[in-house]
């Protein structure tokens, strides 16, 4: 799997509204990545804090940078701040909690973020470990729970498992390898005709590669987190 920090700018963290590139740009990078599984703009937004995110989330403007996230803010954006009023003026019904148990992933800044609209629902929890850089630790999509554990970014793909080509690990490993590409791990989950395939990178893959994956026969749906 790729390391945490790539290069310094990671520990660094980004051009950011502060205060807190763990606190702030961490957390809105968590909103986003929720908000690329999801595909929409939900309805209900559940968001539970645990441990270190339960302490300062108020004082470190997590909360703000966790909903801006899912909004699609940047973390320079100067309407950042304003991610509550404005998740409230689109009526979007949103929940903080603080827990007080511990990190259900072993981190102290720990997220759990549940997206609803009409019959669609996902979960993901994750973790802000640093210069604004976060680890995505369990998903749920469907409730189809997966334990994930990967730096973006990470491509989940929906396998039709009955087609008759239908990718397998080394098939995955070979087409990434003809577009000369590395792939630091694949996970692959199945519950039944379910089948979930988690590609993890260490850079965004292309345009064409993006193309050529979603046009798949076999696919029924992909998400690239980045």
């Amino acid at each position: 799997m790729a390391n945490t920090f790539r290069s310094v700018f990671d520990i660094i963290g980004p051009i950011m509204v502060g205060p807190s590139s763990s606190h702030t740009a961490g957390a809105l990078a968590l909103g986003k990545a929720a908000a690329q599984l999801f595909g929409m703009l939900p309805k209900k937004i559940t968001i539970q804090y645990y441990e270190s995110f339960a302490d300062t989330h108020l004082g470190h403007g997590t909360d703000f940078a966790i909903l801006g996230g899912i909004l699609g803010l940047n973390a320079d954006d100067p309407m950042l701040p304003n991610a509550v009023e404005m998740a409230e003026s689109q009526h979007i019904e949103v929940h903080f909690i603080e827990e007080k148990v511990p990190s259900p992933v072993g981190h102290p800044n720990t997220a759990r973020m549940t997206l609803e609209r009409d019959d669609l629902r996902i979960v993901a929890t994750g973790s802000s470990v640093g210069g604004g850089t976060i680890a995505l630790n369990q998903v749920e999509i469907a409730e189809f729970p997966m334990t994930i554990d990967g730096y973006l970014p990470l491509y989940f793909i929906k396998q039709n498992s009955h087609h008759l080509g239908l990718f397998k690990m080394e098939d995955w490993e070979d087409f990434f390898k003809k577009h000369g590409y590395h792939l630091t791990d694949i996970r692959i989950f199945r519950e039944g005709e379910l089948e979930w395939v988690i590609l993890y990178m260490e850079t965004t893959p292309s345009s064409l590669m993006i193309s050529e994956i979603n046009n798949m026969p076999f696919i029924e749906q992909a998400i690239l987190i980045k």
